[in-house]
């Protein structure tokens, strides 16, 4: 069964699936794209239930990751659970594609780099900078595509340990 681009950002904006196994699970919790080609992302690493996960997909143009405007599509889907969430992804067809998971905890549609989660494709190993694209490139063919992202909170994982940030500051 192929979906129309709205059909595909209806089921996608869900967004959410648990515990799918199977090829034909897949195909039900992350339909294919106009293309046949879609991701489904397993985040793992959310420390808070709150706010949404946002994932931008960016094309094979180095130049265009991260850059404003650049972003070939974006969805936003509410945090169901602390811990691990699946995301649907559609991409507009094979090709090569960076993938970018935020936890926008207060769903504010910023980043807000010192409070909030951040992932990549290829998962690469995160400082005070991101990564490179061709760190976080990765190859899509027709079909469904799983991709693990771990998110990274530069400030720790709870308002516990940021509060004894601020007081130590305050010093």
């Amino acid at each position: 069964m192929r979906l129309n681009g709205l059909g595909i950002f209806l089921a996608c904006s869900l967004g959410l699936v648990t515990g799918h196994t199977s090829a034909e699970d897949l195909k039900v919790a992350c339909p294919e794209g106009e293309h046949g080609t879609a991701l489904l992302v397993h985040v793992s690493n959310i420390r808070y239930l709150e706010g949404n996960l946002r994932a931008q997909i960016y094309g094979s143009n180095p130049d265009d990751f991260l850059s404003k405007g650049k972003k070939l599509f974006r969805i936003d889907v509410p945090v169901e659970s602390d811990g691990e969430q699946d995301v649907c992804v559609p991409v507009p067809g094979p090709d090569t594609y960076a993938l970018v998971i935020m936890h926008d905890r207060n769903a504010n549609g910023k980043a807000d780099f010192f409070t909030e989660g951040f992932g990549f494709s290829n998962n690469p190993k995160l400082k005070f900078s991101p990564p490179n694209a061709e760190e976080v490139m990765i190859k899509v063919s027709e079909g469904i595509l799983e991709v693990p992202v771990e998110l990274y909170y530069i400030l720790g994982s709870d308002d516990g340990e940021a509060e004894k940030r601020r007081k130590m500051r305050r010093r």
